[in-house]
C-alpha cells in the first residue's frame, strides 16, 4: 500500500522565487512543480546569482565559481546565463545584464530551510529553521553544523490529514497576535505551524522565524536566545529583553517558538513583552498554554486512525480508503527505504497469494498499529524507523509489520492485561522507544544511554570514550566491535547514521529516544561517572579545534554539549573541568550571538561558593581569562574601563601562577585593545594609563625573550624605530619554542595554549618601523619574515591586527585598492568572530575608500568622527587622511582657530602618550590646515619643517617623502 499522491514537496533547502523552487540538495529546478533541464553547469551559475543577494556577480567570479582550477572562457559564461534565460522563459528578466560588470538577480525571493527531527515536538516531518519574507533572509550563523536529519524525504514532509487544522491555524493567526498551538508530545505541532507559516508568508513583509529553545539550560537568557535566531543585523543591539524589543521594533514578522515547554513561565514573559511593545505575531508550540492575556488556544489532536473492526475475522474491504494516520505510516515507511512494490511478488514467492490478499493483510495491520499508536505522529514515525530496520536484507515489509504489531501487543497485555489498551498520550511516545529498547543487549542499552548525551553528532571515538566501564559491559578498543553495537541500534531505529564529508562515522541520537535514554540514565548508579566522562569528552573536543594551521582541527561539538557539560560540571563542583569548557568554547558562543551566555555560565562559577571547593589558582585565573574574552566578544561592549580591569586582574592572577604565557597574554590584548582607541569610545587618559603599565610590567618583569618583543612593540609605537627594529628583528640563534609562544616551564597542559598574540604584536610592529624607515619587502629578508609571520596568524584577533597593519600602511603609500582588500578581510574576520571593535575599524577604512567629494555621507560622517578624536586628543590615521583631503570642509564645519588649538594640543600630548610615531603626520596635517585657512606660507612651511625634522629623528623616510611632497606643493622655497 501507497500513500494518496501528493504534490511533490521542495527538499529541504529551497529557495522560492516567482512560480520557480530552486532544491539545492538535489539541484533541481522545478517551475510550477515540474522539474527543467538545466545542466550542471548552468545551475552553479543560477545558484551563484541567488547566492549574491542581488548584488552583481562579475564574469570572474563565474569563473570562479565553475572552474577553480582550469579556465572558463567568458563566453561559455555567457551561453550558460543565455541557457537559464531560455529555461526561465517569460521570467528570463529575473536575470539582469550589467553592461561591462556582469549579472544581477532581480527577483524577489526566500529561503525555505527543512530540518528533521530537531524538535520534540515533531515527528512526520521537519521544521524550518527560518523562512524569510522578500527582502529579509535568515543568515543565523550556523552554517557549519551538521545536518541533524540526513533522512530529509519528500515523503516525510507530506502534510496528511491535516486540511481542517490548517486551514483554521492559518485563519487564527492573520485574526490573533499570539496562537498557542497545544497538543500532546509527538502530535505534529511545529509541521503544522511550519505549513501555515509559508501560507500566510504575505502577510508578514519582513519575514517569518523559527525560535529553537531545546538546548537552552539558563531561563534568563531567553531574550538573548531568540535575538540569537533572528537576521542579523548592520548595528548590535543590547542584551537582554530590551535588545530584543529593540530587534523587532517596528517590524511586521512572525516568530514560530518551539520547544519552550520547560520554561513556559518565563516564555511567556518574554511573549508578553513582545506583544506589548512591537508588531510581532507568535506562533507558540507548546503542550500547555501559555495563560497570557490575548493568547488563542488551538488544540491540535492526534491524526484520524481506523476504528477496530467488530469482527477480526471478516477481511477489511479492499477498495476502502486508508485512514490518515495510516498514510503517514506508509509514508514514512518509504522514506526509511521500505518498498510497498515488492510485497505481492514477495507474497506469491512465499505461496501465500491465493489465501488472502497481500495488499489487504498489509493494510489491516498498518492500520492496527497506527490504532496501537492513537495515530500520534512521533510514535508512528518512531514504529517505522523499527519496521524497517527490521526488515532490512532479512523479511519482507509485511512480515516486519505483523511482527511488529504481535510484539507490540504482546508488550501491553504484559504491561496493562489488555491487548487494545489506549496509552495516556505522555506515555505514548516512551513506550515505543521502550518497545525498542527492551530487545537490545545489555551491551547495546548501556552504549544508547551514554551516547544519548551528546546533543549533537557524535563519532564511534565519542561513543567509546562516554561509554567505557570495566563490567560487563566493556565494548573492546577495536572499532568493529563498537561498529557492531552501532548497527544493531541502527536497526533497531534507535540511532540515526549522518552523512560525513570524510571517513568517519557520524550518528545522532532522534530526541524522543535521547529524552528516554536520559531519563534511565539519570536513574543509574553510575550516571555521575558517565557525565563526567561526557564532560571531559566535550572539553577534549574543544582543545582539539583550537590546533594552529598547520594542524588539523577536529569537527567542534555541538553548543547544547557544551551547556550540558558546563551544567554538570558546576553541579557536581568540577570547576577545573567548567574552566576548560569555558575557555575553549568561546568562538561557539560568538558564531551563535550567544556571547551573554557565555559569560553568565563563567560568572555563576566565580560567584560560587569555593569555600568547600579545591579550586587552585591557575584555574581560576583561566576562569578570569575566559570572562575578560568574553568581554571583549560581547556586543554591545562593556565600559573600557571594566574590560581593562578584567585583563588586569587575569595579569594579577597570572603573576601568583609564576605563568608568563598568561601574564604576556593579558599584556598584548590590553596593547592591542589600545590601538582600537581611535574606532571607539575609549578614554585617552585610561590608555595613556594601559600603555605606560604595560611599559613599566616589561620592564621589571623576568628576562623572558617575550617580554623584550612586547617591549619592541612600545617603541614603534613611540617612534623609536631603530631600536625597535634592533629588538623585534630575527636573532641568528634560534629562539626555544617557549619562548617564542611565550610559555613557561610550568605551564602544564597542551590545552591551556592560548593564540601567541606576542608574536602577531611584534611581527605587525616590525612591519611598520621597517616599512617607514624605507625597507623593501624583497630586498630585507627581516620584512619579509615579520609580513609572513602577520599574514600567517589563525586568530581572528591577531589577524584583524594584521589586516589593520596593512591598512595603516598602504593608506601612507596612497594604495586605496590594497587598503580596500584589507579593510574586507577585516570587517569579515572581526563580524564572524564578534569583534565589534575591529569591525568598526575596518568599515572606517572602507567609508575613507567611498569618500570621493565633500558631497557624500561617508565623508561628512569620517570628518566628523575625525573632530570628535581630535577633540578628545586620540585621532587615527584615518582621522588625519580625512582631514588631509578635505580641509574645506573641516574647516567649515570647526573652524580655523578652534582647529588650530586642538592640533597644538594633540602635538603637545604625543610624546608623552606613547603615540608619537603620528607626531610628523600630525604635524604635517596640521599645515595643510594652516594653509587652506589662510596662513602666511612662512608660518605654514616652519611647520612643515618642525614635521620633516620629526621624521628624520624617527628615520621614518616613508614620512618624510610625504612631508617633502606636501611642502612642494603648499609652500615652495624660493
Amino acid at each position: 500500500m501507497k500513500p494518496n499522491p501528493s504534490p511533490a514537496a521542495p527538499a529541504a533547502h529551497v529557495t522560492l522565487f516567482g512560480r520557480f523552487a530552486l532544491d539545492r540538495d538535489a539541484r533541481v529546478l522545478y517551475v510550477e512543480g515540474s522539474a527543467l533541464a538545466i545542466n550542471e553547469r548552468a545551475m552553479e551559475v543560477l545558484i551563484a546569482l541567488v547566492d549574491a543577494g542581488g548584488k552583481i556577480v562579475s564574469i570572474e567570479q563565474f569563473q570562479q565559481r565553475l572552474r577553480p582550477v582550469a579556465s572558463v572562457m567568458a563566453h561559455s559564461v555567457h551561453a550558460l546565463v543565455s541557457q537559464l534565460r531560455r529555461a526561465l522563459g517569460d521570467d528570463r528578466d529575473m536575470i539582469e545584464t550589467v553592461p561591462r560588470r556582469g549579472y544581477r538577480f532581480a527577483a524577489e525571493w526566500y529561503d525555505l530551510r527543512d530540518q528533521l527531527g530537531t524538535s520534540d515536538n515533531e515527528s512526520h516531518a521537519p521544521a524550518a529553521d527560518a523562512y524569510a519574507a522578500p527582502g529579509l533572509r535568515q543568515a543565523n550563523g550556523r552554517d557549519d553544523r551538521v545536518d541533524p536529519a540526513p533522512e530529509r524525504d519528500a515523503a516525510r514532509k507530506l502534510l496528511i490529514g491535516r486540511d481542517a487544522e490548517l486551514s483554521e491555524l492559518s485563519m487564527r493567526v492573520s485574526q490573533h497576535r499570539l496562537v498557542t498551538l497545544m497538543g500532546a508530545y509527538g502530535n505534529g505541532k511545529t509541521r503544522l505551524a511550519h505549513e501555515a507559516a509559508l501560507r500566510t508568508a504575505a502577510l508578514f513583509q519582513d519575514g517569518i522565524v523559527r525560535i529553537e529553545l531545546a538546548g537552552l539550560t539558563l531561563p534568563e537568557c531567553i531574550a538573548d536566545a531568540i535575538a540569537a535566531q533572528l537576521p542579523p543585523q548592520p548595528q548590535p543591539a543590547a542584551p537582554g529583553l530590551d535588545g530584543l524589543i529593540a530587534r523587532l521594533a517596528g517590524r511586521r514578522t512572525l516568530l514560530i517558538v518551539d520547544d519552550c515547554d520547560q520554561f513556559a513561565h518565563e516564555v511567556g514573559a518574554v511573549v508578553d513583552a513582545l506583544l506589548a511593545a512591537t508588531d510581532v505575531c507568535v506562533i507558540v508550540c507548546a503542550e500547555a498554554p501559555l495563560f497570557i492575556a490575548g493568547e488563542y488556544v488551538l488544540p491540535l489532536a492526534p491524526l484520524r486512525f481506523a476504528l477496530r473492526p467488530t469482527n477480526d475475522a471478516s477481511p477489511a474491504v479492499p477498495d476502502a480508503p486508508p485512514s490518515d494516520a495510516c498514510q503517514l505510516l506508509a509514508a514514512q515507511l518509504e522514506a526509511c527505504g521500505a518498498r510497498f512494490a515488492n510485497e505481492a511478488a514477495g507474497a506469491a514467492s512465499n505461496g501465500t497469494q491465493g489465501r488472502a490478499d497481500p495488499a489487504v493483510s498489509l493494510q489491516r495491520n498498518l492500520e492496527s498499529i497506527c490504532r496501537a499508536l492513537s495515530g500520534n505522529p512521533l510514535a508512528l514515525d518512531l514504529a517505522a524507523r523499527q519496521i524497517a530496520g527490521a526488515s532490512r536484507g532479512r523479511t519482507t515489509l509485511a512480515e516486519s509489520v505483523a511482527a511488529w504489531d504481535t510484539r507490540w501487543r504482546r508488550l501491553m497485555l504484559q504491561r496493562a492485561g489488555s491487548r487494545e489498551l489506549a496509552l495516556p498520550p505522555a506515555a505514548l511516545v516512551p513506550m515505543v522507544v521502550a518497545h525498542a529498547y527492551a530487545a537490545l543487549d545489555a551491551r547495546a542499552q548501556h552504549v544508547l544511554c551514554c551516547a544519548s548525551l551528546f546533543a549533537g553528532p557524535f563519532d564511534l571515538a565519542d561513543a567509546h570514550a562516554v561509554s567505557a566501564e570495566d563490567d560487563a559491559t566493556r565494548i573492546p578498543d577495536d572499532d568493529g566491535a563498537m561498529q557492531a553495537v552501532v548497527s544493531t541500534l541502527i536497526d533497531a531505529g534507535l540511532l540515526v547514521e549522518l552523512p560525513s564529508i570524510d571517513a568517519s562515522r557520524l550518528l545522532r541520537v532522534p530526541t524522543a529516544v535521547r529524552r528516554f535514554a536520559l531519563d534511565l540514565l539519570a536513574h543509574r548508579h553510575d550516571y555521575a561517572r558517565v557525565g563526567a566522562r561526557h564532560a571531559l569528552r566535550v572539553a577534549e573536543r574543544l582543545g582539539e579545534t583550537d590546533g594552529r594551521d598547520d594542524e588539523p582541527a577536529r569537527r567542534a561539538p555541538a553548543l547544547a554539549d557544551v551547556r550540558r557539560a558546563v551544567g554538570w560540571s558546576i553541579d557536581a563542583r568540577h570547576f577545573q573541568i567548567a574552566a576548560r569548557l569555558l575557555q575553549h568554547s568561546g568562538p561557539l558562543w560568538a558564531a551563535a550571538r550567544l556571547t551573554r551566555e557565555w559569560m553568565i555560565w563563567t560568572g555563576r562559577i566565580l560567584d560560587h561558593d569555593l569555600s568547600r571547593s579545591i579550586l587552585k589558582v591557575r584555574d581560576l585565573m583561566l576562569l578570569q581569562l575566559t570572562l575578560a574574552q568574553a568581554m571583549q566578544q560581547e556586543m554591545p561592549a562593556p565600559p573600557p574601563a571594566d574590560t581593562i580591569a578584567a585583563w588586569w586582574r587575569v595579569y594579577e592572577l597570572a603573576t601568583a601562577c609564576a605563568d608568563d604565557d598568561s601574564r604576556l597574554h593579558a599584556l598584548s590584548v590590553l596593547l592591542l585593545r589600545t590601538l582600537e582607541a581611535g574606532f571607539s569610545d575609549d578614554s585617552p587618559e585610561l590608555l595613556m594609563r594601559v600603555r605606560a603599565r604595560i611599559a613599566q610590567e616589561c620592564d621589571v618583569s623576568s628576562s623572558h625573550r617575550s617580554f623584550a618583543l612586547l617591549r619592541g612593540a612600545l617603541l614603534t609605537l613611540d617612534g623609536r624605530h631603530d631600536e625597535a627594529i634592533e629588538l623585534l628583528s630575527p636573532h641568528d640563534a634560534p629562539v626555544p619554542a617557549s619562548d617564542v609562544d611565550g610559555g613557561s616551564a610550568d605551564v602544564p597542559a597542551p590545552d591551556m595554549c592560548r593564540p601567541d598574540y606576542i608574536t602577531a604584536v611584534a611581527d605587525n610592529a616590525l612591519t611598520i618601523s621597517l616599512w617607514l624607515t624605507g625597507a623593501q619587502a624583497i630586498a630585507h629578508p627581516a620584512l619579509l619574515h615579520a609580513l609572513q609571520g602577520a599574514r600567517q596568524q589563525s586568530d581572528p584577533l591577531s589577524r584583524c591586527a594584521a589586516a589593520m597593519m596593512a591598512c595603516v600602511l598602504f593608506l601612507l603609500e596612497g594604495d586605496a585598492s590594497r587598503v580596500g582588500q584589507q579593510a574586507r578581510l577585516l570587517v569579515e574576520v572581526a563580524q564572524r568572530n564578534g569583534l565589534a571593535g575591529w569591525r568598526n575599524i575596518g568599515r572606517s577604512f572602507l567609508l575613507w575608500i567611498q569618500a570621493t567629494d565633500d558631497t557624500r555621507d561617508e565623508t561628512r560622517q569620517l570628518i566628523q568622527l575625525a573632530l570628535r578624536n581630535l577633540a578628545r586628543g586620540h585621532v587615527s590615521i584615518i582621522d588625519l587622511a580625512m582631514l588631509d583631503q578635505f580641509a574645506g570642509m573641516a574647516l567649515n564645519l570647526a573652524g580655523g582657530p578652534a582647529l588650530n588649538r586642538l592640533f597644538e594640543q594633540m602635538s603637545a600630548n604625543l610624546p608623552d602618550s606613547g603615540r608619537r610615531w603620528l607626531l610628523p603626520e600630525v604635524l604635517r596635517v596640521h599645515a595643510v590646515l594652516r594653509h587652506r585657512a589662510g596662513v602666511p606660507a612662512g608660518d605654514v612651511r616652519t611647520l612643515l619643517e618642525q614635521a620633516a625634522h620629526e621624521a628624520r629623528r624617527q628615520r621614518a623616510l616613508l614620512l618624510e617623502h610625504r612631508i617633502s611632497v606636501t611642502m612642494e606643493q603648499i609652500a615652495p622655497s624660493r
